[in-house]
């Protein structure tokens, strides 16, 4: 630390793609900005682990077409390589047996699931944010089994596994973004990290890993420096969180406005199981959703490279909502079934495989109890000047990634105009 300035313009708290992307904002703006992120590797939950020649992402990882995430990158020239997700016929699993869409649904049930999804894109949102997705799919869808298959695109699309309290808004607002493209990246999201970190450096940030926040410092409703977890202070005249309504409490005493976003959040987890094969025995089975049990399946390799050996990487999920798994074991069990079921005989060709129980996927839920919206309305904390806040939980667009990155590019904003 003792090369450091000890007066930056902003410091930014975390060093996943949030971070990343608001450093490359202040940076490019003129500012001093140094970025500290407590691990130490950059990227948070976007990092890409290379297991045997496999290239994991930290379960399936997906960006909309028409979202914020891209639209930023592709504005700081950071945009990865990448390819869009098949469209082919679509599976659901129910009972432990397969049912394609359309071979296995009746023509009333495929005429339905037809016009639904058809029409998604009518569907005015705003005006059923607070109704939920179940409420909304009783009164308008007829057939159960079509009902079945609208629940498990919703469970895609927002990694929430209860309809009775997701909003139905916000959530078929994401199947629009969905409709128009969903990309995969090249090599995995680790390059996303890349890129960004290139850019942050080369506009003059400074990027620290394993650095420890202990407190963001006010004094007569002012942020006025960052203490570390070694003792060191620095002096600057704006923050910007961007690690989660609880340990951004945790940096400052008092907020009135962080304490009520903390209680509104509704984290998600969900349990992962990434699986890399040499060869598959079914290619046609690139997708599939659990129609009765909140599970996910994925050829990502299909429309991506993601490893330096030709293998296909696959991706299983366990959507846990707000609750963490209570049985690993059972957890990881219930996706090799799923696999069993997809891709029989699939472990004597396995490259590399990993199981990650307990993912922490978002700070929230986007429940009906919100609006559909997210805890935090925006970057600014009212009875703090300078400190802003970034991340999934924040702002009125998108969810995860989009919301990430849109909420970072509005709080370097704030900072870049009241520095």
């Amino acid at each position: 630390m003792d090369s450091l300035k000890k007066r930056y313009d902003t410091a930014v708290i975390g060093g996943g793609l949030t971070g990343l992307t608001a450093a490359v904002y202040l940076a490019r703006a003129g500012k001093s900005v140094i970025v500290l992120e407590k691990q130490k590797d950059l990227g948070g939950l976007a990092q890409t682990t290379n297991v045997n020649g496999a290239l994991f992402n930290l379960g399936p990882h997906a960006m909309y077409e028409g979202g914020a995430a891209l639209r930023i990158l592709r504005e700081l020239d950071c945009l990865p390589n990448g390819g869009y997700a098949s469209k082919s016929g679509m599976i659901g699993i129910e009972n432990g047996q397969i049912v394609q869409v359309p071979t296995d649904l009746n023509s009333d049930e495929n005429r339905e699931w037809t016009q639904l999804m058809g029409g998604l894109n009518e569907i005015d949102t705003k005006s059923i944010l607070s109704l939920s997705v179940q409420d909304w799919a009783e009164k308008n869808i007829l057939h159960e089994r079509v009902r079945l298959f609208f629940y498990a695109m919703c469970k895609q699309w927002s990694y929430c596994d209860d309809m009775s309290v997701l909003s139905s808004g916000f959530v078929i607002e994401q199947g629009q973004l969905a409709g128009k493209g969903v990309r995969y990246v090249e090599e995995g999201w680790q390059t996303i990290v890349d890129n960004l970190n290139h850019e942050a450096e080369i506009a003059g940030a400074t990027i620290l890993n394993g650095y420890k926040v202990r407190q963001i410092i006010q004094r007569s409703g002012y942020v006025r420096a960052l203490l570390l977890s070694d003792g060191t202070e620095l002096e600057v005249s704006s923050v910007i969180s961007t690690v989660g309504p609880e340990e951004t409490s945790r940096f400052v005493q008092g907020s009135e406005s962080l304490d009520k976003w903390k209680k509104r959040s509704r984290p998600l987890f969900a349990s992962c199981f990434d699986v890399a094969l040499k060869r598959v025995a079914y290619p046609e089975r690139v997708f599939a959703l659990g129609l009765d049990e909140p599970l996910y399946f994925s050829n990502h390799s299909v429309s991506v490279k993601l490893s330096d050996n030709g293998a296909h990487i696959f991706h299983l999920m366990k959507y846990n909502g707000n609750e963490r798994a209570h049985d690993e074991t059972a957890e990881e069990k219930q996706l090799t079934n799923l696999l069993d079921l997809l891709q029989p005989g699939w472990e004597q060709d396995v490259v590399a495989a990993r199981f990650s129980a307990n993912v922490f996927v978002a700070h929230d839920s986007r429940t009906i109890h919100n609006g559909g919206t997210a805890p935090a309305p925006g970057p600014n904390v009212p009875e703090i000047s300078g400190l802003y806040i970034a991340g999934d939980w924040v702002g009125p667009e998108g969810r995860l990634a989009d919301a990430a990155l849109a909420s970072a590019k509005s709080a370097a904003q704030e900072a870049i105009k009241n520095n």
